[in-house]
């Protein structure tokens, strides 16, 4: 469970940051958590009752203690913690970076510049391990870093590993739900590919670090294309 502090005195921007926040997190089927704050006095009292967050999205100046005074105490304890700042004033630019938050968003804040700091935090802090398949037989655990591909065969969905293969029966667009969207793409009709394990990528298909060749279909080359890059730029 991905959780997630907003620290904002301004209700209206409090609001469109945990709406836009929950929107990311949904469109990538991230399991999340949202807990809306008015102050970093609110924050710090649930910090002390034994609340724990991933990242804090922390407006820089609001009344009281400011969201900059707030990172300077929580560091001072905490390393792991992400901070994104939200300010309307480059004024804390390099007083900021002493305690190393994961970017700074300006003040209106907007969809994209928020999906790329939730990405970000997400691919260097957060990854998953493995992903979970329910089937009718049973529950199959499949490492992430080890899955090069999964493949529609024969009525069944096969999940090319390190080490040989897994198959069972599940649709490719269910699998597709679960597996994370920042490090699957989807090339065709009956694959999903690891973008990892990608080596390169044009009209006729793609070619895995192993040499192995996968097609890509016509409908799938743009939006793939677009999408290894942003990754590539990314990692």
């Amino acid at each position: 469970m991905y959780q997630i502090a907003i620290c904002e005195d301004e209700m209206p921007v409090r609001e469109s940051l945990c709406e836009m926040c929950g929107q990311i997190l949904a469109e990538r089927n991230i399991p999340y958590e949202l807990t809306p704050f008015s102050s970093a006095e609110a924050l710090e009292g649930a910090l002390e009752a034994g609340a724990r967050f991933d990242l804090m999205c922390l407006d820089i100046l609001m009344e009281g203690k400011t969201g900059m005074e707030f990172a300077r105490q929580l560091r001072e304890r905490d390393d792991q913690t992400s901070i994104l700042f939200i300010t309307n004033s480059e004024e804390f630019l390099r007083e900021g970076y002493e305690v190393r938050p994961i970017q700074y968003l300006f003040k209106p804040v907007r969809l994209e510049q928020l999906t790329r700091a939730l990405e970000t935090d997400l691919r260097l802090h957060h990854q998953p391990d493995t992903v979970t398949v329910r089937t009718g037989a049973g529950i199959i655990v499949l490492p992430l870093d080890e899955l090069w591909y999964v493949e529609s065969r024969n009525h069944l969905t096969v999940a090319k590993l390190e080490h040989g293969e897994q198959s069972f029966r599940i649709r490719l667009s269910d699998m597709e739900t679960l597996l994370p969207k920042e490090r699957f793409c989807r090339c065709h009709n009956s694959y999903l590919v690891n973008m990892r394990r990608i080596s390169k990528l044009d009209r006729k298909g793609l070619i895995l670090e192993n040499g192995e060749w996968i097609p890509i279909g016509c409908s799938y080359y743009k939006a793939a294309q677009e999408k290894l890059i942003r990754f590539l730029n990314q990692s």
